[in-house]
């Protein structure tokens, strides 16, 4: 388990994720489901879709590595859970390392944007074993990574591994990232017992620096 990212720490990243809305592909596949359903929120953030979760009645619990966005999502789910409710339900912990939450704990696990985090392949994959770990059999994974051949910000990314990349961005911080693509995606979620149940795709989303990330958008199930 690596040490927390100070860029996840700073107001206005917090800020820039708080404004987010919630996430369509989530609103879409859990609005028919029944409010009994157990969720985990997995790399929160700012709270987007945890209070989105809350607010519709979900069994919701959330978590990030980040001590900054779990103080602001406890915030967002104070209006419906009270506050110690809210503290009980979101937690600081990195995806490596779920220990907080039993084995089998979930019928769903939101993962938008987080494995690709991880700083090398062996943390991805304990980050996914993780996920696997907590989520029930025949439960369904919904992820967000970015892939390969993103370029974000003007200066090219340098292969810093297989499928590990670096970056500078434009204000001198140095980021890190594992990108992947759909065929390798899917693979590596089956030596976790998960099985795509929706074909992955690819979208493009351009960024404020004039590049772009790719991103794959992919829905699993675990196997039983």
């Amino acid at each position: 388990m690596r040490a927390r990212d100070p860029f996840w720490e700073r107001p206005e990243v917090v800020e820039r994720f708080a404004t987010r809305p919630p996430d369509d592909r989530m609103v879409e596949l859990l609005s028919r489901a029944p409010r009994s359903t157990r969720v985990l929120d997995l790399g929160c953030a700012a709270g987007r879709n945890t209070e989105w979760l809350a607010r519709e009645g979900f069994d919701v619990y959330a978590c990030d590595a980040s001590e900054a966005m779990v103080a602001y999502t406890r915030r967002r789910l104070v209006p419906y859970l009270g506050p110690e409710e809210a503290a009980r339900r979101v937690l600081q912990c990195t995806m490596d390392d779920l220990a907080a939450f039993g084995a089998e704990s979930f019928d769903v696990v939101v993962a938008l944007g987080i494995y690709q985090q991880a700083q090398d392949v062996g943390e991805w994959h304990r980050a996914v074993a993780e996920t696997a770990r907590v989520l029930r059999p025949g439960g369904l994974l919904l992820v967000q990574h970015f892939a390969l051949g993103s370029q974000p910000w003007p200066q090219p990314m340098r292969p810093a591994g297989p499928f590990v990349f670096e970056a500078t961005e434009p204000s001198g911080e140095g980021r890190r990232f594992v990108l992947l693509d759909e065929a390798t995606l899917d693979a590596w979620m089956g030596q976790h017992g998960l099985v795509p149940e929706a074909p992955t795709r690819v979208t493009t989303r351009p960024t404020d620096e004039g590049g772009f990330w790719r991103n794959l958008h992919a829905l699993y199930r675990k196997a039983r």
